[in-house]
């Protein structure tokens, strides 16, 4: 262990800090918030025409404490958007902090962890060697880069290919490799752009285990992942970007928390809907079944128990519920 020597004039993907600072003070706001913050990419020598507009006048907040899932189709924008956060990239225009400063500066860096979504690593280093690397690179002392290393290699179930060169490397090691990274020097917020590729189930498991212990610390979390089913146990925050903007979905997030009611009857389910019902929350009717908008689950009993009071013959009741992939589909169809 102490006789493998830290990567000297190597470079990978991943951006971290370069000193060890003090906390991220996020009482005096958001720990990211960014204003009008606009991406455009635009080829050497090429026209106006052929410029591609890959983020425009997003502005969001992101608080401690709070873990966000940041979805969207395809080129929707969302690695652009995490890269502009960590600093890999310049706005053309406005402007974003973390922790209260400038992205790309050093202080912006000194309390974030990025991870992307293709991480590469030296080929003839262990995991262990760039780990190192890493940490020195945050200005951490060498009994605390060992601290690091050994709480990754718990947290992250990486015993067996620590000491091993990252050319021997499944695609799962590497995202774990890469998670380790980022959360070297505990940064106050992580950026993840889809953690969960090639990790197996017991994984991905961890891997959820292991944010939401983070969110309970306090870190911010920015999640981007089309694994939408794992995003939905994590959390009910989500920014859904489409075409490189930023589109409010939390109406719509909020109503598939409730979800519809389905009432079969013996009969008369138009006069029951009509007498007993707000005509709001009706959202079909026929003789023999009622559709009605429920916002939260736990007024069904009640629900229940007032139609059959006033004389309805229930036959069956079933709750039906969006979740997260049902709802992204919807909107993807209905081009928000």
């Amino acid at each position: 262990m102490g006789s493998e020597p830290i990567l000297q004039g190597r470079k990978t993907v991943l951006v971290q800090a370069d000193a060890k600072t003090a906390g991220c003070d996020t009482a005096q706001g958001a720990v990211v918030e960014s204003q009008g913050l606009t991406k455009i990419f635009r080829r050497l020598l090429a026209g106006p025409s052929q410029a591609v507009c890959a983020l425009k006048d997003v502005s969001l907040s992101v608080h401690a404490g709070q873990i966000v899932g940041l979805i969207g189709p395809n080129g929707a924008g969302k690695s652009t958007l995490l890269n502009l956060i960590a600093g890999l990239i310049v706005p053309t225009e406005g402007h974003v902090t973390v922790c209260g400063h400038r992205a790309r500066s050093v202080a912006a860096r000194r309390h974030l962890g990025f991870m992307p979504e293709h991480p590469v690593f030296p080929g003839v280093y262990t995991a262990r060697a760039v780990l190192r690397y890493h940490g020195a690179l945050l200005g951490l002392s060498a009994r605390a880069i060992a601290t690091q290393v050994d709480r990754a290699v718990q947290q992250l179930q990486m015993q067996e290919f620590i000491d091993r060169p990252a050319s021997d490397f499944s695609q799962g090691m590497k995202q774990r490799l890469a998670l380790a990274i980022a959360m070297m020097g505990d940064p106050q917020l992580l950026l993840l752009d889809e953690p969960s590729n090639g990790l197996d189930p017991v994984g991905i498991v961890q891997l959820r285990d292991l944010l939401k212990r983070l969110r309970d610390t306090g870190a911010a979390v920015v999640i981007s992942s089309h694994r939408l089913g794992e995003l939905e146990k994590l959390t009910s925050d989500y920014l859904f970007m489409h075409r490189g903007q930023i589109v409010s979905i939390a109406e719509k997030v909020a109503a598939s928390q409730g979800g519809q009611l389905r009432i079969e009857l013996v009969s008369d389910g138009v006069a029951i809907a009509e007498r007993l019902l707000p005509a709001s929350k009706v959202l079909s009717a026929t003789d023999k079944e009622l559709m009605i908008a429920i916002a939260d689950p736990e007024e069904v009993p009640s629900l229940v128990r007032d139609l059959a009071q006033g004389g309805a013959r229930i036959m069956s009741v079933l709750l039906q519920r969006e979740n997260i992939e049902d709802l992204f589909l919807r909107l993807c169809n209905e081009g928000t």
